[in-house]
């Protein structure tokens, strides 16, 4: 008998396992194994202080020490695309398939700060507090995102559990060198209401699959049926 898939759900910045709940039932009547990482700092009890996107890959990496590689496939949202990157980086053996969700993709050797240059550096640093990042107000959501798609109890559930980011995540190159397709099989997801688009994906063609949601940047929130067959579908080898 063919064991269960195991999908590991990684959700974006301010999201911790919490985000998934209403997902989570739906691929488990679909007869997947879910697993869902706690991340340092993201409603745990630990201080954003020092905690780095390092400790995240590291958090993953623990998360999957029991489970069957083979078997596992990774689905990242948002700012996770970062953290699933950094742990492939370390062992590139630790799932089948990696689901970029409307996800950021790191580029070798530079930080999201990097890539998103000192200006963004330099305002979203004077909004830290503590060493960590708020996340957004509804009107700054309406403003970012205009297509969020998130209604008022969406946000009421949201903000009882949203956690701030802490900086240093946002300063630590994730990997060194490309994600390798003969290494693990690559999908990326996007959100069709996502403007502008969360990454250039037109030149990243060579071994990934592509499919799009017609949703704003938090489908697991806003459309969790959408979000469950598009995971099904993009599981199979």
């Amino acid at each position: 008998m063919t064991p269960p898939t195991t999908v590991v759900l990684l959700g974006g910045s301010g999201l911790g396992p919490w985000a998934w709940g209403r997902v989570t039932p739906l691929l488990e009547a679909r007869g997947f194994d879910v697993v869902l990482p706690q991340l340092r700092a993201t409603g745990d009890l630990t201080p954003a202080t020092g905690v780095t996107l390092w400790d995240w890959a590291e958090d993953l990496l623990g998360a999957l020490e029991s489970s069957n590689a083979d078997n596992t496939v990774l689905v990242a949202h948002s700012f996770a695309g970062y953290v699933v990157a950094a742990a492939l980086e370390r062992n590139p053996r630790i799932a089948r398939t990696a689901i970029f969700l409307d996800a950021a993709l790191p580029t070798p050797n530079r930080s999201w700060f990097d890539v998103m240059g000192p200006q963004t550096e330099a305002f979203m640093s004077s909004l830290a507090v503590d060493s960590a990042i708020p996340f957004f107000t509804f009107e700054q959501l309406d403003h970012i995102y205009p297509g969020h798609g998130i209604s008022r109890d969406d946000w009421d559930w949201m903000t009882a559990h949203i956690a701030a980011q802490p900086i240093r995540t946002y300063a630590q190159p994730a990997i060194t060198r490309e994600i390798d397709p003969e290494n693990t099989h690559l999908r990326y997801v996007r959100c069709l209401r996502t403007t502008p688009p969360v990454a250039d994906i037109a030149n990243t063609t060579c071994g990934w699959i592509f499919r799009t949601l017609a949703t704003g940047h938090w489908p697991m929130i806003t459309d969790p049926a959408l979000t469950a067959a598009v995971i099904e579908e993009l599981t199979t080898p």
